[in-house]
């Protein structure tokens, strides 16, 4: 290996394995970008049902109350968002879960959910 290579390479916590930088990087911009994007929605949900909760805008009640037809709409919203939320995790957890199978990673969250399904029976 050469030494331009060896600089190039971490090794993260008690694996055995060596990843490059650039792999690295890209596992951790990826944590992020749905980390943020998580933040993001589940602030706009806890709005919308909050407004549709308290029946007024941004949950200001020095506003003037919203109409029993916004109040539903205000939950349909928080519930749609939620609802795209839960279709973008599920799309991304299918993916992680896949390329963790090619690769032979053993996920934690799957063995505990496995263990847990077969002590139900």
């Amino acid at each position: 290996m050469t030494q331009e290579k060896k600089d190039n390479v971490v090794g993260i916590g008690h694996n055995t394995n060596e990843y490059s930088k650039e792999q690295y990087a890209k596992v951790v911009n990826s944590l992020h970008r749905v980390l943020n994007f998580s933040r993001q929605e589940l602030s706009r949900v806890e709005r919308f049902l909050d407004q549709a909760f308290t029946k007024y805008p941004l949950s200001n009640s020095k506003q003037t109350k919203l109409k029993e037809f916004e109040v539903h709409e205000s939950r349909q919203t928080g519930r749609d968002i939620a609802r795209k939320y839960r279709s973008f995790t599920d799309k991304y957890i299918a993916d992680i879960e896949a390329n963790a199978k090619e690769d032979g990673v053993k996920l934690e969250l799957l063995i505990i959910k496995k263990e847990l399904e077969g002590s139900d029976e």
